[in-house]
């Protein structure tokens, strides 16, 4: 015979989070506080059954801090070129991003990010936000990674909330330089219809 699980309530858990965050380091492979990045950004972007395709390149300056909270600030800059039945389209986002870091040991970590940002293309200009958990474990020097993205419009049409799947391995250049590689695909947040598969190259720089 199973006997129920006792239930736990809402603010035992955030408790419980807050306490780990708090007290979770950043990882000795992050770059050292005060220490800047700069990461460029490659992504091509086809829509379900090839609709439409988005070419873009994003800049990814950020800077590590010493908070217990806040790993990491980037700003992104980001421009698309988007092509759909023969029309163009220029898509622009600007956003900001934080990191926290939850090391799980010598190998494994939890990378949480959130980002808050704008999009403008053509008459639509809305603002969105991100979160978004993954998984990484470092092989030598290389990383694997599995994330989720919950990405939400604030005051556009429900077409812009996505799910997003994300995976690919890193590889360190050097101490001071980084390749990632990614695959990412997206579902309608409302109708899990697919909407698009994108290929992600970025290479950091640390300074």
């Amino acid at each position: 015979m199973t006997h129920p699980q006792p239930r736990r309530h809402p603010r035992a858990w955030a408790a419980g989070l807050a306490v780990l965050l708090a007290q979770a380091p950043a990882l000795a492979d992050d770059p050292e506080t005060g220490k800047a990045k700069l990461g460029i950004e490659y992504e091509i972007e086809t829509g379900a059954h090839n609709a439409w395709t988005s070419r873009g390149i994003t800049l990814v300056p950020g800077i590590a801090l010493d908070n217990p909270w806040v790993h990491m600030v980037e700003l992104l800059l980001e421009g698309a070129h988007e092509h759909e039945g023969g029309e163009r389209s220029i898509e622009r986002k600007t956003g900001i991003r934080i990191r926290h870091n939850i090391p799980l040991g010598p190998d494994a970590r939890l990378v949480l990010r959130a980002l808050a940002g704008h999009a403008a293309q053509g008459d639509e200009k809305y603002a969105y936000y991100y979160l978004e958990p993954s998984y990484r474990y470092t092989l030598g020097p290389v990383e694997l990674m599995l994330g989720y993205r919950h990405q939400r419009a604030l005051d556009a049409g429900k077409g812009h909330d996505v799910h997003k799947l994300r995976l690919g391995p890193s590889f360190e250049l050097s101490e001071n330089a980084e390749l990632e590689f990614r695959w990412a695909r997206s579902w309608n947040m409302h109708t899990g219809a697919h909407v698009s598969d994108a290929v992600i190259v970025e290479g950091t720089w640390r300074f």
